[in-house]
């Protein structure tokens, strides 16, 4: 699924007020977590501690900005 699709899944799922869609998702989701932080490859444990620091510390940026340019980037022509 390429970036795009994914991002438009996101998109539907927050904007959805069916709670049982939601709770579907949650489900397929909790069952994918099986996998423990110990068994993730140490470079992306590195690069997920360095997000949690930048988002700790605030150097995010809002959703509403940089998804135009994630759309106007990666939609297919």
């Amino acid at each position: 699924m390429d970036l795009i699709s994914k991002y438009d899944l996101i998109e539907k799922i927050v904007q959805t007020t069916d709670e049982s869609i939601l709770l579907q998702v949650k489900h397929i989701l909790d069952e994918q977590e099986e996998e423990s932080w110990e068994d993730l490859d140490p470079k992306l444990k590195a690069s997920l501690k360095r997000g949690l620091a930048q988002s700790d510390r605030g150097e995010v940026t809002p959703h509403e900005k940089i998804w135009p340019k994630l759309k106007k980037k990666y939609s297919k022509k």
